[in-house]
């Protein structure tokens, strides 16, 4: 498969705008749970990925811009903040960051930042990769004092989410001063757990992050123990997607979801 870059996302050097989803009347119709612009590599002439839905169990192949589709997903009921346009705005930076890595480039600091920025994000929405049908009952005090029982949705929650002290947040270690490294690959799926944390111990702090950036290009931050575990990177990285797997077409065995082993 080639590796290239896409005139859908990369024109004179900028970044186009993602399209991560469609709007309509002021709510994101089709949104993506993992970034369409980031896709794009594993997608064959006619754009075309295998894709298996953990939670529905199915595997099916479809077009990169119907992948990984929830309707609504991140429109909050609640509260008002635009989840979508702020994950447009890191996709607009972060994607054509991870670009430049994949062609051997190498990044200034803030392009860097961009990518940690990408890769926080990812990292949350997995978090909630198999909850866009989940429904929390919540108490709210409103305005003039008055409590009520409100539904909050994934995007309400997925908000809230962002000032919990207990969340591994890329942003604050510092990743930027660490090694950068982009390893040759062959065959790597990517999914809603694609950013690992890797640990020497269990409890110990974080030595290196993963983050497949196409079939064939693997970035590694931190200590560069790659070549351990390679031939098991795609086992361990599907084991912690929640609810979506995506692989170029013929890498994915798409009746596993349905099979004795699931």
């Amino acid at each position: 498969m080639r590796v290239g870059l896409r005139d859908e996302y990369w024109s004179g050097g900028r970044m186009t705008k993602d399209a991560t989803s469609t709007r309509q009347q002021g709510k994101v119709k089709r949104a993506h749970m993992i970034s369409r612009g980031y896709l794009q590599p594993w997608g064959d002439s006619r754009k075309q990925v295998d894709v298996i839905d953990v939670e529905k169990r199915r595997g099916f192949t479809t077009g990169v811009v119907n992948a990984t589709v929830v309707n609504y997903a991140y429109d909050p009921s609640l509260l008002t903040h635009d989840l979508e346009d702020q994950f447009q705005k890191i996709e607009s930076r972060g994607i054509p960051a991870l670009v430049k890595l994949r062609y051997g480039h190498r990044l200034e600091t803030e392009e860097k930042t961009s990518v940690v920025s990408f890769l926080d994000m990812h990292l949350d929405r997995g978090r909630y990769a198999d909850q866009a049908q989940v429904s929390t009952s919540a108490l709210v005090l409103k305005t003039g004092g008055r409590m009520e029982h409100e539904n909050l949705n994934l995007g309400d929650r997925f908000l809230l989410s962002q000032s919990l002290k207990d969340v591994t947040r890329l942003s604050s270690m510092k990743l930027e001063s660490l090694p950068w490294k982009v390893h040759e690959a062959e065959g790597l799926v990517t999914g809603d757990g694609a950013v690992m944390l890797w640990r020497k111990s269990a409890g110990s702090r974080i030595v290196a992050v993963t983050f497949p950036m196409s079939p064939n290009k693997l970035l590694v931050i931190g200590n560069d123990f790659v070549p351990l575990i390679s031939e098991h990177l795609n086992d361990l990285m599907t084991r912690k997607c929640r609810r979506w797997i995506v692989g170029a077409r013929g890498s994915l065995n798409l009746g596993w979801a349905t099979s004795d082993d699931y």
